[in-house]
C-alpha cells in the first residue's frame, strides 16, 4: 500500500511538471506563429511572417499540443480515484481532441505559408479550402475541450474530489472564455494581444499548474476520505 501510494504520488508530480512544461512550449508555438503587434485578428495579417517563425511555431505546436495529455491524465486519474464515473472515457476523448488540436495548428501553418507566398487567382481557391479545412479539426477540438471541462466542473463542484470546489471554475474552457471575452471587449489590448494567439494553451498552463499543486502531496488516504464523503443509502430493517 505504501509503495503504491508513493508511486502514484510520484506519477502525479512527474507528469504534472511535464504537463506544465509542454503547455509552455505549446504557448511558445502559438505566440511565435501567430503573435502580431497590431493585434491578432485573422490569418490574413501574416503576409510578412518570417520563415523562422513559421517553422518554429509550427513544429512546437505539432509536437507539444498532444503531449498536454499528460496533464489531463493527472486530472482524470485523480477523479477516477475519487470514484468519479467516466474518467477513462473522458481521458481518451480529450486525447482525440488534442490530436485534432495539433492537426488544426498544422493547418493554420499551411494557411500562413500560403499567405507568405502572396496572393493570386491560383491561390484563392486553395486558400479558401484550407481556411474551411482548419475549422473541422479546430471545431472537434473545441467540442472535446468543452466536454471535458463540463465533466470536470460537475465532478469538482460536488466537493467529493481531491480538488477544492473553487477549482471547478478554473477549468480550461472557462479560462479560455475569459481571454476570449477580454479580446472581444478590447479590454487591456496590450495584454490581450499577447494572450489571444495562445488563448487555449495559456489556459492549459494555468490549469495544469493548479492541478499539480493540488495533487503534489497526494496520499491514498486523501482519495479514500473524499470518496467516503459521498452519501450512502441508509439501511432500514
Amino acid at each position: 500500500m505504501i509503495h503504491k501510494t508513493w508511486t502514484q504520488q510520484r506519477l502525479f508530480r512527474l507528469l504534472g511538471v511535464v504537463s506544465i512544461v509542454v503547455a509552455l512550449f505549446a504557448v511558445a508555438g502559438d505566440e511565435i506563429l501567430q503573435y502580431s503587434r497590431q493585434g491578432y485578428a485573422s490569418l490574413t495579417l501574416f503576409y510578412d511572417l518570417p520563415l523562422w517563425r513559421m517553422l518554429i511555431g509550427h513544429v512546437l505546436g505539432v509536437l507539444f499540443i498532444p503531449l498536454c495529455l499528460s496533464g489531463y491524465w493527472c486530472v482524470c486519474q485523480a477523479l477516477r480515484l475519487n470514484g468519479v464515473k467516466g474518467a477513462r472515457a473522458m481521458f481518451w476523448f480529450i486525447a482525440y481532441g488534442l490530436m485534432m488540436g495539433a492537426i488544426s495548428h498544422d493547418s493554420v501553418s499551411a494557411v500562413i505559408e500560403l499567405k507568405r507566398e502572396g496572393s493570386g487567382p491560383g491561390l484563392t481557391p486553395i486558400m479558401n479550402y484550407l481556411q474551411n479545412y482548419v475549422n473541422i479539426p479546430g471545431g472537434i477540438f473545441l467540442l472535446c475541450y468543452l466536454a471535458i471541462s463540463i465533466w470536470y466542473f460537475a465532478a469538482v463542484i460536488s466537493g467529493r474530489t481531491l480538488y477544492p470546489r473553487w477549482m471547478a471554475f478554473v477549468n480550461p474552457f472557462l479560462l479560455s472564455l475569459l481571454i476570449a471575452l477580454l479580446h472581444l471587449g478590447n479590454v487591456l489590448p496590450a495584454a490581450v494581444n499577447v494572450l489571444w494567439p495562445a488563448w487555449l494553451s495559456i489556459a492549459h498552463v494555468v490549469f495544469f499548474a493548479l492541478s499539480t499543486w493540488t495533487l503534489w502531496n497526494f496520499t491514498e488516504e486523501h482519495a479514500t476520505n473524499k470518496e467516503q464523503v459521498a452519501p450512502s443509502p441508509s439501511r432500514t430493517g
